[in-house]
């Protein structure tokens, strides 16, 4: 059964061209096409238009749908992408943020900053997740590097303090 799009659609092929020029996206320029293409009849089926702008043909479908039903507003509306929520949440991120970058914060091991999580925040982030957070996405780091020996260890931590703070005031 042949459909005929260019009834379905009521904006005219000028109109869709001058719209297509104003688009900055390229899916909102994509599906402007799709709909002119049809519109002037340069392609017959979705098939045809989802091989010419690389997309599967339900996605075209998807597009027409969306602009039958809401019209023009609906079919460019930009949607927040949905996905997974961060297990810890914002308020600690900020909280855990604000005692990291206090000089008197003395965190040696992210053990440590997950129980100060747990104590003021009353959650249980799990050791991988919370180095995630504060190593790679906060890029922080722990106040004195981890001991290579015992008999190094105490040291190695004074010598960490001292040489930080010259370095800091050379900047």
């Amino acid at each position: 059964m042949k459909v005929n799009y260019q009834e379905r659609i009521d904006l005219t092929a000028d109109e869709l061209k001058i719209i297509l020029f104003q688009q900055r996206t390229l899916p909102n320029k994509q599906k402007i096409q799709a709909l002119y293409w049809l519109k002037t009849g340069a392609s017959q089926s979705l098939t045809d238009v989802a091989e010419r702008l690389g997309v599967h043909r339900i996605t075209v479908h998807r597009w027409l749908k969306q602009y039958i039903s809401g019209g023009l507003s609906e079919l460019l509306e930009i949607r927040q992408a949905t996905g997974r929520p961060r297990v810890i949440p914002s308020a600690v991120i900020a909280g855990l943020s604000e005692k990291l970058s206090e000089e008197s914060c003395d965190f040696k091991t992210y053990k440590e900053i997950g129980q100060w999580v747990e104590n003021n925040y009353q959650i249980s982030v799990k050791y991988q997740t919370l180095h995630k957070q504060v190593h790679y996405r906060m890029k922080a780091n722990l106040k004195e590097p981890k001991p290579v020996s015992n008999e190094k260890a105490q040291d190695v931590g004074i010598e960490f303090k001292k040489n930080s703070k010259t370095l800091l005031k050379n900047d």
